[in-house]
């Protein structure tokens, strides 16, 4: 068949030859065209058209403007229809205005030609457009379109993406305010995926309760009904603030609803139960999820895993793991970020990189999240530079820098500070604000002063919001430095922020930066603004600012600072009050303890430090203040604080309060126990009242309590100082028969009642009879034995008991070589004295109670070595002169205590001429010696000292 040569189209060549065709022709012949996809012969029909300026319709224009979009030719098809809408009204806009906007892949260019022109696609386009902007995270785009939208509906989809969209993005507010744009404007009907969206969104704001007035609404419609996605959505808005019960609840209501839980709303709670560690509980859901015919993602089983990890149980989370594998199921790379970071956590880095070779053989690519997991791990195993090397063969993020710069910082290493933060200004990775934050560290760790504040000025040009950590680094950092001027500046900006209501560690700081400055005033101001705030105040800066005002002012500075707390209206700072109650106790300044007190018992706070500031007043003579305030004030008190006061107001000699307080105690519903017994009894027979102690132990029983150990004790003692020994063994068999086992102590109140009678062969007979197999003698019981044998100037017999004891590793005590020693004296027999007496001076504790005396006498030679001089000279008996005085100084008299002399023991720091003579010391020696002996026996030899002198001051010449 014979070809005939084709002949190229001309449109000149027919209107030559006299063809005059019409716009309704040329419209018939390009529609055919487009109908065969001839769009290039269409365009070039039309470019002849508009070269012999023949009359072109609207219809011409609309097959133009669909070929150039046919042959993806976007770019000059929206600048044709820009130019044919401005020219006619007639041009067929939205079906062309569609199908461009639908054809081209930059909205912004699209929006740019909504705006030229004025024109508008169908709202299912706009709806479209609104999506493609909320895909690139551009919403004030997609709201600028909805704007456009003006009684048109918006697609339901649409509108969910875009509530979405503002949610991801962490813009709820926005979500919400986009959702009643559109629903007031008319131009959406929401559906159940719309509310779904809105749901995330109250959620995310922390108003899941008023999800529930919505649901109510929507009740009322009885065609709306909720899915199995709503409740999720719910349910898990309910798990993000932290409200378990509820979303535990919620959920049994859409079970019994009966909508049937998908694999979303299973793996939500096993991933909440997993996190909680209750594995049973979620490994049950796996199970009936399985039962129930829905099959369970990755991201449920990686839930598991992520809490096994948590919990330390990394054998089950690998063996969740192979059987994951088992099933055929693909893992990805976020499955192995779960393992990684479980061995990392166990320091286990070796498995940690072989689940990285792992990972390759898979064909799982780790990204810089997953080498980010394995960098922390080395950082916080102390391998740093190994995290450093890995960092620099990946495409690191922000997380990356910031995590080595912190770890470097923490090293104290500055150059690999500088090194880090020149590669990470190198990679030019957008800063957040944890990276801005390390910076700041940075920068301040390395000396960099000026360059931290141009970061911290710089902030909010990056478009960052300065945090609690940037201005608690700030603060911190110029306080360090002593640029108080400084800190004090960036802590006004802090106070104007949003975050200054929860930024109690720039309180704590810059309080503690401004008492070292010693700007006490500001200190207080700052404090005072703080408690308004209700901010935490830290235990460290209270007692840093409690100690300062001390230092400062003395207690005068601490009740100045306790009356300005005391008109805060609320958040008053209890624990300051109570700090300072101990630090004035400890100071001695127990009448501003006392006032501090008051003012916390009048503003109805609780006394924390109660007990230790009794005992503290009883510790230091101060029963009767202690007694008062217990009367005065009722606190709250228990067993334990009135037993302290009970006791210390027997030793201090006030019997008649200490039995008013048992009373009162017992008012206010206060059980007393056998302690508080034990004190009665003890200070009675302290003051001789030995029947009376007798009767109140009779009374016991009476009252439900039973004698202790101690309570048996106290009365063999004191019955055996008054040489009433018959009875004292009637108390040690009735003590036997009740099951008891006496202690040593009782054993030696015995001993020693005996041997100070002379009555060594009774005391002998208590050591070989009654004790022997019970309990073993110590240093006590042979000084006693050894002090009955001297008295009775039997020295054989004393040095016997000395060699025998010795011999069993039971040295004697101080008194006990003392004793022995004045009784070798007495008979002459020096030399065996002087052996003793270097013994003695070798025993530990003997040394150790010289040492004490040494530690008072500072400006004194030692008197250890000064005794070994005179040992070694032979001058035993001035050597014996020495000790009785150390002995005085360590050891009470053994005279018996008249009644009412322990009331007299007061801290004479500043004894005055009146008050000597008023207590009558000169004619009243027993008293004299025993006030002296108890602040000998206390170690405080100098007010025993002045006190003497005052006394002597007055005695006749």
């Amino acid at each position: 068949m014979k070809l005939h040569p084709r002949h190229s189209f001309s449109l000149q060549s027919l209107l030559k030859s006299g063809f005059s065709p019409t716009p309704t022709s040329i419209a018939t012949f390009l529609r055919y065209l487009h109908r065969r996809q001839k769009f290039n012969t269409i365009l070039h029909i039309y470019s002849q058209l508009d070269y012999n300026k023949l009359p072109i319709n609207h219809t011409i224009h609309s097959l133009v403007s669909s070929s150039l979009l046919n042959l993806n030719r976007y770019e000059d098809a929206g600048r044709f229809i820009a130019t044919q809408i401005s020219k006619s009204s007639l041009f067929p806009k939205i079906h062309i205005l569609d199908s461009l906007i639908h054809g081209l892949d930059d909205p912004d260019k699209a929006l740019s030609l909504l705006h030229q022109n004025g024109a508008f696609p169908s709202p299912s386009t706009l709806s479209s457009l609104i999506h493609k902007f909320v895909s690139k995270g551009e919403m004030e785009k997609a709201v600028e379109v909805l704007e456009m939208i003006t009684n048109k509906k918006v697609n339901n989809f649409v509108s969910s993406a875009v509530v979405s969209e503002f949610c991801k993005i962490g813009k709820p507010e926005l979500a919400l305010g986009f959702f009643e744009t559109a629903l007031n404007s008319e131009a959406l009907s929401p559906n159940v995926v719309t509310y779904t969206t809105i749901v995330t969104a109250l959620c995310q704001l922390g108003k899941a309760d008023e999800v529930r007035d919505l649901v109510k609404r929507l009740e009322e419609d009885e065609s709306f009904e909720f899915d199995c996605v709503f409740y999720t959505n719910w349910i898990h808005g309910y798990l993000k603030g932290g409200a378990l019960m509820d979303a535990l609840m919620l959920d049994t209501r859409m079970v019994e609803k009966g909508i049937n839980r998908d694999a979303v709303s299973y793996s939500i709670l096993i991933d909440l139960f997993s996190k909680e560690g209750r594995f049973e509980k979620a490994f049950g859901l796996l199970g009936k999820m399985i039962k129930e015919g829905v099959e369970p993602s990755l991201i449920t089983y990686t839930a598991i895993m992520r809490g096994l990890c948590r919990k330390g149980r990394l054998e089950e989370a690998f063996a969740l793991f192979d059987r994951v594998l088992s099933m055929g199921m693909d893992v990805d790379e976020f499955v192995y970020v779960t393992l990684i970071d479980g061995v990392c956590r166990k320091g286990d880095l070796d498995r940690a990189f072989a689940l990285l070779g792992d990972m390759e053989q898979r064909g799982v690519k780790p990204s810089v999240l997953t080498y980010n997991v394995v960098i922390n791990g080395l950082c916080r195993a102390g391998r740093v530079s190994e995290a450093d090397e890995i960092s620099k063969g990946v495409l690191g993020d922000v997380v990356t820098y910031s995590t080595l710069l912190d770890s470097y910082i923490k090293e104290g290493d500055v150059d690999a500070v500088l090194e880090v933060r020149r590669r990470f200004v190198e990679a030019s990775i957008p800063m957040d604000l944890v990276m801005c934050n390390v910076l700041l560290k940075a920068f301040l760790f390395v000396g960099a002063y000026g360059e931290a504040r141009v970061l911290y000025r710089a902030m909010p040009e990056m478009d960052l919001t300065p945090d609690a950590v940037t201005y608690s680094t700030m603060i911190d950092g110029c306080c360090k430095t002593g640029q108080i001027e400084e800190a004090l500046e960036v802590f006004d900006e802090l106070r104007k922020s949003s975050v200054s209501s929860s930024s109690s560690v720039c309180y704590n700081r810059i309080i503690c930066a401004l008492c070292e400055k010693g700007m006490f005033e500001t200190a207080m101001e700052v404090l005072t603004e703080m408690c308004d705030k209700g901010l935490y105040l830290d235990i460290n800066t209270s007692h840093t600012l409690l100690h300062s005002v001390h230092a400062s002012g003395g207690e005068k500075g601490i009740l100045g600072l306790v009356s300005r707390l005391e008109q805060l209206s609320s958040n008053i700072p209890l624990a300051m009050f109570n700090d300072a109650i101990l630090l004035l106790c400890k100071r001695g300044s127990f009448d501003a303890a006392v006032e501090v007190y008051m003012v916390m018992r009048r503003k109805g706070l609780t006394v924390t430090c109660l007990s230790t500031f009794l005992k503290a007043l009883v510790d230091n003579l101060r029963a009767l203040d202690a007694y008062s305030l217990v009367v005065k004030t009722l606190p709250s008190m228990d067993v334990i604080d009135y037993t302290i006061i009970v006791d210390g107001l027997c030793k201090e000699g006030f019997l008649t309060k200490a039995l008013d307080l048992c009373t009162f105690a017992k008012q206010r519903g206060v059980i007393l126990n056998i302690i508080t017994y034990n004190a009665l009894i003890h200070g009675l027979c302290q003051q001789g009242c030995l029947v009376e102690a007798l009767r109140l132990f009779d009374s016991l029983e009476k009252i439900g309590l039973v004698p202790s150990h101690v309570t048996y004790g106290i009365l063999i003692d004191s019955l055996c100082k008054e040489g009433l020994f018959l009875d004292a063994e009637t108390f040690l068999e009735s003590m036997v028969t009740k099951g008891l086992v006496p202690n040593i102590l009782i054993y030696n109140s015995m001993i020693d009642g005996y041997c100070k009678l002379g009555r060594t062969e009774d005391a002998v007979n208590v050591l070989t009879r009654k004790m022997m197999g019970r309990v073993t003698p110590d240093a006590f019981t042979v000084s006693s034995l050894i002090k009955g044998y001297s008295k009775k100037g039997d020295m054989e017999e004393a040095l016997r008991v000395f060699a025998e004891f010795k011999g069993k590793n039971i040295s004697a005590d101080f008194l006990g070589f003392l004793y022995l020693i004045k009784g070798l004296c007495t008979k002459g027999r020096m030399e065996e004295a002087r052996s003793v007496l270097r013994e003695m001076l070798v025993s530990e504790p003997v040394v150790e109670l010289i040492n004490r005396v040494d530690a008072e006498l500072v400006e004194s030679e030692s008197v250890r070595v000064f005794l070994v001089e005179l040992c070694e000279q032979g001058r035993v008996p001035q050597a014996v002169k020495i000790l009785e005085e150390i002995s005085s100084t360590f050891y009470l008299s053994s005279g018996k205590k008249k009644s009412g002399s322990y009331q007299r023991l007061q801290l004479l720091n500043d004894v005055g001429e009146k008050e000597v003579e008023k207590e009558g010391y000169v004619n009243d020696f027993h008293s004299l010696h025993s006030t002296v002996s108890s602040l000998c026996s206390s170690g405080k030899l100098k007010q025993a000292n002045e006190f003497v002198m005052s006394v002597l001051s007055f005695m006749p010449k």
